[in-house]
């Protein structure tokens, strides 16, 4: 096998051959550990970031392309890995017990794709407090100065967490190596699948708002959806939403709807909204969130928060709508209208109705310039779902997913 180039060896790794890739562990090892001594201070450090720069090597081989260079590539992740681990404490998961034990670096059987497919389903069982810190440093690289501000925990709390999170992750991962393993819902995203058809014209009239899943207007109307994050689509919280009552606000006839949070971190109050239905769509008038104190109350100007009753396909400068078959899981909706909306600071929307005006897919976007709060970098989505519009390729941040129970 030394006779082969690194190319050659390239080709066999990406097949899923392990001897090939420790082939180029040998070759290139000492580069990274040379590389990681420019960065880092302890001999300990420089091992953890060499053996956790080969675990990622190998899990991202496929993604290599040509001119092939192995040795800039696995260095410069070599760079990355040494700088992140300046700034946070490591967070290195070994998948099993042997895997970068020893110099020769005896690599799993398994394919990378599914080292990788479990290491995300492991994230997505912990507990929210786990799961989102883990998600926030895994995935989306966050520095642990980072995420203890975004959840409003001490830094050492958050090292706690992700420490807790590295053991139960081990232990997922060597479990679902020897078992099926079975959670009571989708901890990442159900399996989205859009197909476009051609329709001259197709038009819906919407039930409801679609603000969280609110979509159905009734009174005792119940409904539960879903938010999952990428990359990775893990589950970040559940939203319940229940139509109450009709209510009088300020002398508008309004639906009273109930909003509850669970499974996110950090938790979120229970929200109260109160909505018109009016000639043009339904309005928004007022939200009253509860927190730790007293209710707060959030009046809406008349007129500016107003969703409209009916889409069709078309451009239609506010929005642009196109037909589509949809399904979700194992479920299939068949026809429907995606709405596609051009919000504000580079991340639209785009929002799936079914022909009766059930809203059961709510897509978000992240443009190359947009500045969304606790979203992922922009590049750190380039393998996720892709929407282009207007001549602007937006990468898919979250899915928000009607249960269909």
């Amino acid at each position: 096998m030394r006779q082969l180039n690194d190319i050659d060896l390239i080709h066999q790794a990406i097949t899923g051959n392990a001897e090939a890739f420790g082939e180029l562990f040998k070759r290139h090892v000492c580069g990274v550990r040379i590389e990681a001594s420019q960065i880092l201070f302890s001999k300990d450090d420089e091992e953890d970031a060499a053996q956790e720069t080969f675990l990622r090597a190998f899990q991202k081989i496929s993604t290599l392309r040509p001119p092939y260079s192995f040795g800039c590539w696995v260095r410069q992740i070599a760079r990355n890995i040494a700088r992140n681990m300046n700034s946070r404490s490591p967070h290195f998961v070994q998948l099993d017990n042997d895997s970068l034990s020893t110099p020769d670096y005896q690599v799993s059987t398994e394919s990378s794709s599914e080292r990788e497919f479990n290491a995300v389903q492991a994230l997505s069982r912990l507990s929210p407090k786990l799961r989102e810190a883990a998600r926030l440093s895994y995935l989306s690289n966050r520095s642990n100065k980072d995420i203890a501000r975004r959840l409003g925990i001490p830094l050492g709390t958050v090292k706690s967490r992700l420490s807790d999170s590295r053991v139960k992750m081990q232990k997922g991962v060597i479990a679902m190596q020897n078992t099926r393993v079975d959670v009571p819902f989708p901890a990442t995203a159900p399996e989205i699948k859009i197909r476009e058809i051609k329709a001259d014209s197709m038009t819906i009239d919407s039930r409801g708002p679609g603000l969280y899943f609110g979509s159905v207007l009734e009174v005792g109307h119940v409904e539960k959806c879903r938010f999952y994050d990428y990359p990775g689509g893990i589950l970040t919280q559940t939203v319940k939403t229940q139509v109450i009552r009709e209510v009088d606000v300020l002398g508008r006839n309004c639906l009273e709807v109930l909003i509850e949070h669970s499974d996110c971190e950090p938790a979120e109050p229970n929200v109260l909204d109160y909505f018109e239905v009016c000639n043009h769509g339904f309005s928004w008038v007022m939200r009253t969130v509860a927190n730790d104190a007293y209710p707060q109350n959030r009046f809406m100007k008349e007129g500016s928060e107003l969703f409209p009753k009916n889409f069709s396909a078309g451009d239609h400068g506010e929005y642009a709508a196109r037909a589509v078959e949809l399904s979700i899981g194992s479920v299939e909706y068949g026809r429907c209208l995606a709405v596609f909306w051009a919000w504000e600071g580079g991340t639209p929307a785009e929002s799936f109705y079914t022909r009766d005006g059930r809203q059961v897919l709510h897509r978000r976007y992240r443009g190359p310039d947009s500045k969304a709060p606790g979203a992922a970098e922009y590049s750190e989505l380039e393998n996720e779902y892709v929407r282009e519009f207007m001549d602007i390729e937006y990468r898919i941040w979250y899915d928000t997913v009607l249960s269909p129970t």
